[in-house]
């Protein structure tokens, strides 16, 4: 999903020249003559005014006021999900490193809210907080415990059912890697 929204960014850009006559900063600037600082303003104005269609307003709409940067870059991404919570980057590390050991494919895409893992399809998310790190994952049916939670706060697609709340590295064990993969198998098998 999140690789997917990073996909139709690049191609906006690579293509906006050739659909609209104009590249993006070329854009940005006629944006930044108009005075608009709002994104709805912005998206209203691009589609009355410049013929856009919703996404392409969308999108523009979002690098604009994303100081002209693509807003799915990854490295930004990042850092804007670890601001003010850098703490926690040890232990987000650990996680990726029990879970890639586990599903070597896993990718870790970074959203706006979350880090998506998928590989062809999303399987869980990873909400990164200021005291722990909720991992989500798509456990259907799985029965809940004390160690596995029913998923709520991680702002990640609905199917996202459970989460194992990490708070030290030293909980990670054996059966995050276990519900890792039933979770992606679980995907890539429905």
């Amino acid at each position: 999903m999140a690789k997917e929204a990073r996909e139709i960014e690049q191609n906006f850009i690579a293509t906006l020249s050739e659909e609209t006559g104009a590249d993006l900063q070329a854009w940005l600037q006629t944006l930044k003559a108009t005075g608009l600082q709002k994104n709805n303003e912005i998206v209203k104005w691009l589609k009355s005014e410049q013929g856009f269609n919703h996404m392409q307003a969308t999108l523009l709409s979002g690098i604009y006021l994303n100081d002209g940067a693509p807003v799915y870059h990854y490295p930004t991404l990042f850092r804007k999900l670890f601001a003010g919570k850098e703490q926690q980057r040890p232990l987000y590390d650990a996680i990726v490193a029990a879970i890639q050991a586990e599903i070597p494919a896993t990718l870790f895409i970074p959203t706006k809210t979350y880090v998506s893992l998928e590989d062809q399809r999303v399987f869980g998310c990873a909400k990164i907080n200021q005291t722990n790190i909720r991992l989500g994952l798509d456990l259907g049916e799985e029965p809940f415990g004390d160690y596995l939670r029913k998923g709520v706060g991680l702002g990640a697609m609905p199917n996202i059912t459970h989460m194992i709340e990490l708070g030290v590295e030293s909980a990670i064990d054996a059966g995050l890697a276990h519900y890792a993969r039933q979770a992606y198998e679980r995907a890539h098998h429905n």
